[in-house]
């Protein structure tokens, strides 16, 4: 302690070390139950992912088609309605579904989150419990 240089230090000094402490163990040294709480865990960060991504496309598609009610309104109003301007708002339609449905493709996160969760019934198939 010779290193430790401070002015004003009345008393001891206690140095708590917790570097070689591990509060993550490997699934497969998990016990059942630990396993089974891990799972609903692994699920809830699933549900919770595909929700705020579910929410966000909801939120750009429903934008999205106001817009577009905008637009057909106002080209109604003032009567140019006219087939290049409907075909033009029903290719915009086309791409925001097709964005949409790409949407549902799982991301990294939920990949990884989904293979231990596969790992994780693997090992209760394993040990016995499912």
């Amino acid at each position: 302690m010779r290193d430790f240089k401070s002015g004003n230090i009345v008393g001891d000094v206690n140095i708590i070390d917790n570097s070689n402490n591990n509060q993550f163990k490997l699934l497969i040294h998990c016990d059942n139950e630990e396993l089974l709480q891990e799972e609903v865990h692994r699920w809830a960060l699933v549900k919770k992912e595909r929700n705020q991504r579910f929410i966000g496309v909801l939120w750009v598609f429903a934008f999205c088609a106001v817009l577009l009610l905008i637009a057909a309104g106002w080209y109604f109003i003032t009567g140019k309605m006219e087939l290049i301007n409907s075909l033009i708002g029903g290719a915009g339609v086309v791409v925001g579904l097709m964005n949409l449905a790409n949407a549902d493709k799982p991301t990294e996160f939920e990949v990884r989150q989904l293979n231990t969760l596969k790992e994780i019934n693997t090992l209760l198939r394993e040990r016995g419990v499912r």
